[in-house]
């Protein structure tokens, strides 16, 4: 091997590093995912939960994410803005509702799988208890 495929080889080698060859990449990320949130206090109170949210940056470093989601129950239909980190593949993110919409905001914590975002959920500055598990996949 002569030295300038050498020097080709090693400069391959740094792109792909710095690149975050390897790493989980937030480009996977981005999409609608949707399935069911189960209330811890009562299996029976199952809540229909959609992200539709996008990561920027680099997932390894943490990336922000932003989006939007909805929430669908029996006496609840609610939609409102996300926003959190994605750090590998642990994900936090705030539910945030709508101007003018009556329900409280959420905090997820949890895992992204490449196709599914696994974790828990919890209700924050609520009158009533609510929190529970999730499992979303990608639509």
């Amino acid at each position: 091997m002569n030295l300038r495929n050498v020097g080709m080889a090693v400069l391959l080698m740094g792109a792909l590093v710095s690149t975050g060859c390897g790493a989980v990449g937030a480009e996977n990320f981005d999409g609608a995912y949707e399935g069911d949130a189960i209330d811890s206090q009562s299996s029976s109170n199952i809540k229909t939960m959609t992200l539709m949210i996008s990561a920027t940056g680099v997932a390894a470093t943490g990336a922000p994410v932003t989006g939007a989601y909805t929430l669908k129950a029996a006496v609840l239909n609610v939609s409102g803005t996300v926003a959190g980190t994605l750090t590998g593949s642990n994900l936090e993110l705030t539910l945030t509702p709508g101007a003018g919409v009556s329900d409280c905001s959420y905090k997820i914590t949890g895992t992204w799988q490449g196709d599914r975002i696994l974790g828990a959920y919890v209700a924050l500055s609520c009158p009533v208890r609510s929190d529970g598990t999730l499992n979303l996949k990608k639509r």
